[in-house]
Parts: structure tokens; C-alpha cells; sequence
């Protein structure tokens, strides 16, 4: 008898773990909710990949999802910049784990330049490998690469 009150015990237990991780699980969707209705947002492989971007982050580029998702970031940026040794740089700084935040020049759809303030955060694993990166804009300012 005593074994089945111990597995029940470590039944409820478990339950209680699952249920706490499910009401985080659902506290960080809604942060996230809030920052993608009131940011632009890009997210990024670690090789530079587009994986998504939401609504504030397209309207600010004139772009459409399927024209961006799975393109490499350089196709928001100038040819001339991603060319260059800052560029590379940058790239190089993100994968370390290094943020980069200011004023970053993007080539819109249509062709003209344009500017956002903007934070590109690498995230990293528990063992320092970078696993993707966020681009955090503000979407009511021109958008941006630098």
C-alpha cells in the first residue's frame, strides 16, 4: 500500500511541475504577444537565415512574409555595406554573443533606404553557441541595417 501513496505522490508531484511549467509557457506568450504588437520583429538562423518576421516589421519594409523567410538578412541591406568589412564584423560580433543596437539603414521593397532604430540580440545556449537572433525595431521610425 505504502508504495502506491508514494506513487501517487510522485504522480501529483510531476502534475504539479507540469502545471507550472504550462501557466510560464503561457505568461511568456503573452509577453511575447505584447512586444510583437508594439515592435517590429526579425528573427534569424545563426547563419543569418530569415525564419520570421511579424506584421510591424513587414509594413515597415514594404516586404511580404514569403519574400523574406528563409533569404539571408543582406537582402534588407545595401550591397555596398554587405560587401564590407563592417559587415562582416558585425556578423562576426552577433555570433559571439555580442549585441548591436542603434540606427541600422535597410533597403525597403521598393528599392529606397531607409532607417530603424533597432537591437539585434544574439541568443545563446547554455554551452555560448549562438542559437538565433532577434532584431527588435521600432516600427513607427524608417526601418534599418547599417
Amino acid at each position: 500500500m505504502r508504495f502506491f501513496s508514494a506513487r501517487k505522490r510522485e504522480f501529483h508531484a510531476a502534475l504539479e511541475k507540469l502545471e507550472a511549467a504550462e501557466a510560464r509557457v503561457r505568461e511568456l506568450e503573452s509577453d511575447i504577444a505584447v512586444i510583437e504588437d508594439h515592435q517590429a520583429v526579425l528573427v534569424m538562423s545563426p547563419d543569418g537565415l530569415i525564419e520570421r518576421t511579424n506584421t510591424l516589421f513587414r509594413e515597415a519594409l514594404g516586404y511580404q512574409e514569403h519574400e523574406l523567410v528563409g533569404q539571408h538578412h543582406r537582402v534588407l541591406c545595401d550591397q555596398q555595406y554587405t560587401g564590407s568589412e563592417a559587415y562582416i564584423t558585425f556578423w562576426r560580433e552577433l555570433v559571439t554573443g555580442h549585441a548591436h543596437r542603434g540606427l541600422f539603414t535597410h533597403v525597403h521593397a521598393d528599392g529606397h533606404r531607409i532607417q530603424l532604430a533597432s537591437r539585434y540580440l544574439p541568443v545563446m545556449s547554455e554551452k555560448g553557441f549562438l542559437k538565433r537572433i532577434i532584431t527588435l525595431a521600432e516600427s513607427d521610425v524608417p526601418a534599418g541595417c547599417q
